[in-house]
């Protein structure tokens, strides 16, 4: 009997679980017995962790994208559409007036930025969407010198390390530039120590990197506005800037979730999933990755999170599909790999007590000053287009 997975989104986690299921089961695609459909607004597949890259002027976005059309040569169904609702009680989804059934769901939304919620922040920049780390390029090839806020203005976030990634990057191009003592660099954030979710460990480490990079951090900071010049915290505090990089607000991808009976109440409206299985409670046959079931996990957003579970999700579709039981277990670790420009440093936490609520933060350990950490993340960034896009 054919069976039909839909795949929503294709981001990270969405262009894993499609490239691993027609690899694997590309007898079953062949003979008709399994369609796969890919399902995202974007026709572009973006390698997100090289955005910092593209706002400072060393990627361009056709070198970190790749269309999510070159996919259908897989066998993969690929439909350039945004998804309107899901209707779990009758395996549908609906997209732009047409609807889609399936017998697996796997939902990789991730999230969207609002930026509506913070008056005044049009006035500043930012790196998570490809059109804004552009406009940050435009303006810091201009910059030469001045006071320097880097941070978000709520504490989860993609990738909770890279605002101070880029603020240890911007201190080496400064230096480059000639302008580095003209420079004063501030993270501001809501949490009051810097990688605080982290633990011990990695608060000690990042405060370490901040005072070897020349970086002032400032803690419990929630931007409430940014005005003349200044931002204003919801505390009544003002930080004066000359160039302001200001991550928005996130939420769940809307309007999917809006009143969806797959959202999690209890988790800002996020995506509700068992956290060991990664399938919802109710709805067995469907499946969350991602960002977009980060706040039911307990943990933060990242691209490594959702490769894992897509890797785990995509195990067990196959497993059902083709009547076997040699899935792989479900890894629960975060790997992240910074470029700061003199050097490199490699993180890497196990988040398993975490998600199983029984430890506060991650066990986390950490290998930094050594400018070869850089080289391992531009190899991954190829590795990682080669593995999704190549044959």
């Amino acid at each position: 009997m054919k069976k039909r997975v839909v795949i929503l989104g294709g981001g990270t986690g969405g262009a894993v679980v499609a490239s691993r299921l027609s690899k694997i089961l590309k007898d079953e695609i062949k003979n008709q017995k399994l369609e796969l459909y890919l399902i995202d607004k974007n026709p572009l597949h973006e390698f997100r962790p090289s955005y910092l890259w593209v706002a400072l002027g060393t990627r361009e976005p056709d070198e970190i994208s790749r269309p999510l059309s070159k996919l259908k040569e897989k066998g993969i169904n690929v439909i350039n559409s945004e998804v309107k609702e899901i209707i779990p009680e009758k395996n549908k989804v609906l997209f732009d007036g047409q609807e889609l059934e399936y017998d697996y769901l796997v939902v990789s939304l991730g999230t969207v930025l609002k930026p509506e919620k913070i008056s005044g922040i049009e006035k500043t920049f930012h790196a998570w969407e490809m059109k804004d780390a552009l406009k940050l390029r435009e303006t810091f090839s201009n910059f030469r010198g001045g006071k320097v806020v880097v941070g978000p203005a709520e504490p989860v976030y993609r990738c909770s390390p890279a605002p101070f990634e880029l603020a240890f990057m911007i201190r080496y191009i400064s230096e480059q530039r000639g302008f580095s003592e003209k420079t004063e660099i501030t993270v501001i954030h809501p949490w009051s120590e810097p990688m605080q979710p982290f633990g011990p460990f990695m608060v000690n480490a990042f405060k370490m990197f901040l005072n070897q990079f020349n970086v002032k951090f400032v803690g419990d900071f929630w931007t409430e506005k940014i005005k003349d010049g200044k931002i204003q915290a919801k505390d009544g505090r003002e930080i004066e800037y000359d160039l302001a990089i200001i991550i928005p607000p996130h939420q769940p991808a809307a309007p999917v979730f809006k009143n969806s009976k797959l959202r999690n109440d209890n988790a800002d409206g996020y995506m509700l999933v068992d956290k060991k299985l990664l399938r919802h409670p109710e709805y067995k046959n469907i499946f969350g990755i991602g960002d977009i079931i980060s706040r039911s996990l307990g943990i933060g957003m990242a691209g490594v999170f959702a490769h894992f579970q897509a890797d785990y999700v995509a195990s067990q579709i196959i497993d059902e599909i083709k009547g076997t039981s040699m899935g792989i277990m479900y890894n629960r670790t975060g790997i992240c790999v910074m470029d700061v420009g003199y050097m490199g440093a490699g993180v890497f936490c196990d988040f398993s007590k975490v998600i199983d609520g029984t430890a506060p933060y991650p066990d986390c350990w950490m290998l930094g000053g050594m400018r070869a950490f850089r080289g391992l993340k531009v190899a991954f960034e190829r590795m990682w287009f080669s593995q999704i896009f190549g044959k």
